[in-house]
């Protein structure tokens, strides 16, 4: 599975604010979100779902994967964030 590219306008403002390491570290903690719930979502879809099926399946994985973090994410990656900036 391949990681979305993740956009610098897209981050919160007080991360954009804060400097370029924070962005780093942030980008660093959504990628790792990313690839986590990828994760979960290949573990959730069986090979008998359509979701887990056919020329497709992974792309819908992508798919599903990218919808659920969207944007800033889930919110995990602001917890990560926070602990690397401790």
């Amino acid at each position: 599975m391949s990681l979305s590219p993740i956009s610098t306008a897209s981050l919160p403002a007080d991360v954009r604010t804060a400097g370029t390491q924070a962005v780093k570290n942030y980008k660093a903690a959504l990628g790792f979100e990313q690839m986590l719930v990828g994760q979960l979502v290949k573990g959730m879809v069986s090979e008998e779902s359509s979701l887990g099926q056919g020329p497709y399946a992974s792309t819908m994985q992508e798919t599903l994967t990218n919808a659920l973090v969207g944007g800033q994410g889930m919110g995990l990656a602001r917890q990560i964030y926070k602990e690397m900036q401790s």
